[in-house]
This record gives C-alpha cells, sequence and structure tokens, in this order.
C-alpha cells in the first residue's frame, strides 16, 4: 500500500517542480523585460547615445542655413526624443520669409528642418526701397533694388489690407494685361490703377471681382483708348 502511495506522489512533484520552473523562467523572463526596457528608455530620453548633433536645413532661398538654425535654437546634445519640435517650429515660423516649416527628428543623432518660403507677388516701391509682398500682403524681404521680372506697386507699404487688395489684382491679371503692364497705384482699397505701357491706365477700383475685371480689360485693349475704367466691368468705359 505505501508503495502504490509514493508511485503516485512521485508525478504530482514532478508536476509541483515544473509549475515552479516555469514560474521561475516567466518571472526572470519579465524581470529582464522590465530592465530592458527601462534601458532602452533610459538611452533614448536621457543619454547622450542618441542626443542631437547635426541639424540639416532644407528649402530656403532667401534665408540662409545659418539663420534659421539661429531662430530654431535646437538644443545640441539634447537627446533627440526630449526636442520639443514643435516649439522649434513655432520660432522659425517667426521669421518673415517662412511661409511654412517642417521639423523632424532623424534617428539617431539628427534634426531635420524643411521650410517653404514665401513668393513674392509683387514689389512696393517706396522711398527707394522694394517691398516684397506675398499672396496674402504679407511684406516678407526689404531689398534696395528692383527685382526684375516682378510688378511694381506704388502704395502704403503699412497698409496691410491695400497690399492684400493689390496681391488680388496683381494675381488675376491676365497674361497680355501683365505683359503691358508698367506699375500699378492704389492710394486706398477702392482706388486701384494698373498703369500700363504707352501711357494707358486701367482704373480697376477695389479688388471685388478681380477675375471679371481682368477679363474686361484685356477685351478692351482691342480699343485705342488712354483709360480703360472697369471699376464696374459689367459697365465698362473706354476714352
Amino acid at each position: 500500500m505505501t508503495s502504490r502511495v509514493s508511485d503516485l506522489t512521485r508525478p504530482i512533484d514532478l508536476r509541483r517542480r515544473q509549475r515552479r520552473r516555469r514560474r521561475q523562467i516567466l518571472v526572470a523572463a519579465l524581470v529582464a523585460l522590465v530592465v530592458l526596457l527601462g534601458a532602452g528608455v533610459w538611452v533614448v530620453r536621457w543619454s547622450s547615445l542618441l542626443a542631437v548633433r547635426t541639424v540639416t536645413v532644407e528649402g530656403t532661398g532667401l534665408l540662409s542655413a545659418g539663420q534659421v538654425r539661429a531662430a530654431g535654437r535646437v538644443p545640441q546634445g539634447t537627446p533627440l526624443a526630449r526636442v520639443d519640435v514643435g516649439a522649434v517650429a513655432a520660432r522659425i515660423a517667426q521669421l518673415p520669409p517662412v511661409e511654412g516649416v517642417r521639423v523632424h527628428r532623424s534617428w539617431p543623432d539628427g534634426i531635420r528642418i524643411v521650410v517653404t518660403e514665401r513668393t513674392p507677388v509683387y514689389q512696393v516701391r517706396d522711398a527707394g526701397r522694394y517691398y516684397w509682398v506675398d499672396r496674402t500682403g504679407t511684406i516678407f524681404h526689404v531689398a534696395g533694388q528692383v527685382r526684375p521680372g516682378l510688378p511694381q506697386a506704388l502704395a502704403d507699404p503699412g497698409d496691410k489690407r491695400l497690399l492684400g487688395d493689390l496681391a488680388t489684382t496683381v494675381a488675376s491679371l491676365s497674361t497680355t494685361l501683365r505683359s503691358q503692364t508698367d506699375h500699378l497705384e492704389a492710394t486706398s482699397p477702392d482706388a486701384i490703377v494698373v498703369v500700363l505701357s504707352k501711357d494707358r491706365r486701367v482704373v480697376w477700383g477695389s479688388a471685388d471681382q478681380s477675375a471679371t475685371k481682368s477679363t474686361v480689360a484685356t477685351a478692351m485693349l482691342g480699343t485705342p483708348a488712354r483709360t480703360y475704367d472697369v471699376s464696374s466691368p459689367d459697365h465698362p468705359t473706354a476714352r
């Protein structure tokens, strides 16, 4: 009888030892995983192994890469994971020529900055300076000399609304009108004039219906005149 009991307890003890062994292995594996994860977090967020060493800049033309780096103030030597790329982008976006900017982490040790600069639609001539204006009416660069091929306007560079209306007007000019345009003049948002070659003028009025006004003015160029008035494009006049 004792022998039969002993024979039954051996498999039970073996299964208990196996279960204990499996638990020990599982615990050891979990501990190892936690240690590895902790080490990984430390390496990524705190060690110098993945710290910022290079900052590359792309997409600049008017700006230099150095100006972008200076504005971004990327903290050299800071672990890459801890760099606030949003804050870097926000600082760079304050540069007047910047229309958009993206900042990326470039593992293992770089920051990549991609800049989109504003595109000039026309330039305002004022007191010997040339103010470059984009499609939103924003001045983003001041030059000491004219930029060839870029339409010119005589207007108050401090009037943001007027600058925006002029941008709308310039963008609407047909190829024919643009090729004959000498410059634009505007004393107010309702008094825009497109001055053409051969001492001709197109009274534009406001920037409203600029696309229609451009179509009408282009058609009217076939009529010899000094002044074409399309301020009311449904009732244009030429004289």
